[in-house]
């Protein structure tokens, strides 16, 4: 048997098709990150195609490759189970149910964004985000005492990109190593 397959038998077993409808159901259903966290439910605890011991070093080597730690754990995932087309139908089926979802809703924005009640509604959620951002941020205040730096450095990250405009990426690249430097300094002060 190739050695990037599961040792049980299930792997062999397991339908190209199949992969795809797991890996599209994935998709549509896996919101806001965590996405691993769902292909280990979906594919180890509902499925049984891949074991914990096959799973874990595909899920470490996932989270150092660049991109979504999700998309690359099916490319890893499918890999195991089919090989080399495996590994190609187990992404494009995670990505295929959002974008289609993505498209229609373009689809259907671009016929009703001429009405200001649309406009009203987004203002009105865009509203709720901004609230609950900052009863997140209040939440995690009042759980603990925050290190002052890290106040210093999300206030000077919300008056360079929120108030001021600047792009986010050169803003992030000043202020990341200021904040691993404080970060450094905090831990060999204690």
């Amino acid at each position: 048997m190739d050695a990037t397959r599961n040792s049980s038998d299930t792997a062999a077993e397991v339908s190209l098709f199949a992969i795809f409808l797991a890996f599209f159901r994935l998709g549509c259903t896996s919101f806001g990150g965590g996405t691993a966290g769902w292909v280990y439910r979906e594919i180890i605890q509902r499925r049984g195609w891949i074991n914990d011991k096959a799973f874990l070093p595909d899920m470490s080597l996932s989270q150092g490759m660049p991109g979504s730690n999700g998309i690359n754990l099916s490319v890893l995932a499918g890999r195991r189970l089919k090989g080399g087309v495996g590994a190609v139908v187990a992404p494009l089926a995670m990505l295929a149910g959002p974008f289609v979802v993505i498209l229609a809703l373009g689809t259907v924005y671009g016929r009703i964004s001429h009405y200001p009640i649309v406009h009203a509604v987004l203002d009105g959620v865009a509203a709720a985000v901004v609230g609950l951002s900052f009863a997140t941020g209040i939440g995690v205040i009042a759980r603990g005492t925050p290190e002052p730096s890290a106040v210093v450095i999300a206030a000077v990250t919300v008056l360079c990109v929120g108030i001021l405009g600047w792009p986010m990426l050169p803003v992030m690249l000043g202020l990341a190593p200021v904040s691993i430097g404080l970060a450094l300094y905090r831990a060999k002060r204690s």
